[in-house]
């Protein structure tokens, strides 16, 4: 006899959600741009602030991108809600997210869209470079 779950998982689709910038860039070099953005905090609960934040990944593309100030400051604005951004690169495109979002939280942020346009500049300056 089958053992029965008293809890089964609910199926369907869940309700979170998660925002994607893509890059269009064809290169032999996109793996080159995998790097990953995490916040330096201070403080605990409503006293949690962002001081700064850390960029990991291949070292070239992170020292590029830790070392432009502005985006580091607009960073530091939206990094306590979206709390890690990702640039995951792909075969023919670049992808540039933050976290999953429920779907009450969903919204367009216009600082995030900035950040990414600001970091797929960089991606094309070292392509562009590299050609």
């Amino acid at each position: 006899m089958h053992n029965i779950d008293p809890v089964p998982l609910p199926y369907g689709p869940l309700q979170y959600y998660q925002i994607h910038y893509i890059v269009d860039i064809k290169s032999s070099d996109n793996d080159k741009f995998l790097a990953r953005c995490r916040p330096i905090s201070k403080g605990h609960f409503q006293s949690k602030r962002i001081i700064g934040v850390k960029w990991t990944g291949d070292d070239n593309f992170a020292k590029i991108l830790q070392s432009d100030t502005g985006l580091t400051n607009m960073l530091k604005e939206v990094m306590i809600n979206v709390r890690e951004i990702t640039i995951d690169p792909q075969d023919d495109h670049i992808r540039i997210y933050s976290r999953w979002v429920h779907e009450e939280n969903l919204a367009f942020d216009p600082i995030m869209l900035e950040i990414a346009d600001r970091i797929a500049l960089h991606i094309k300056k070292m392509v562009h470079n590299r050609n």
